[in-house]
């Protein structure tokens, strides 16, 4: 009974390295920004039904909300890096490629905040030209920006995703 137990878990061990691996699967050949096509800072399925990335769909969307945030998306190519993608794709290099072609953000919060609600909406950041970057603030996927995950992104990234009033904050602390 002991071998049998010990047999079936190796079996089953196998089987589940078998079924998570990315052999046969297409590579991913397009990075975050260019799969979200409303720029909402998530890939819907709808926007990843013709590309390479839909084989990998339900792998990627962790938490099956059926939309894959660009912490989902950067989390998988990190973990199979020169599997499903080449490694540049999945470095900070890349990071720092897609945000240099992003217009830098020039306001502070407050101004960002249209309706002084205390969050970045995706409609206030179409609005106000920071959307690129929007995916990137929203840290816990609400599909809002808090002062705090503004804040961050900024401090964490400064002058090369901001300038001036977006800056004048954290140059006086």
């Amino acid at each position: 009974m002991k071998k049998l137990t010990i047999v079936s878990t190796v079996l089953a061990a196998l089987s589940l390295a078998a079924c998570s691996s990315n052999q046969g699967l297409e590579k991913i050949d397009s990075d975050f920004a260019s799969l979200d096509n409303d720029s909402d800072g998530f890939i819907s399925k709808i926007e990843a039904d013709d590309d390479s990335i839909w084989q990998h769909f339900s792998n990627i969307d962790t938490n099956m909300d059926n939309q894959i945030s660009r912490n989902e998306y950067d989390a998988y190519m990190q973990l199979n890096a020169g599997k499903v993608a080449t490694d540049s794709e999945v470095s900070e290099s890349a990071f720092k490629a897609d945000i240099a072609k992003f217009d830098k953000i020039e306001n502070d919060f407050k101004s960002l905040d249209n309706d002084s609600n205390g969050f970045i909406s995706v409609s206030e950041a179409d609005d106000d030209d920071i959307s690129n970057h929007f995916g990137y603030m929203d840290s816990n996927k609400d599909k809002r920006v808090s002062k705090k995950e503004f804040n961050s992104y900024i401090q964490k990234h400064g002058d090369s995703v901001a300038e001036d009033d977006a800056l004048e904050q954290f140059k006086n602390s």
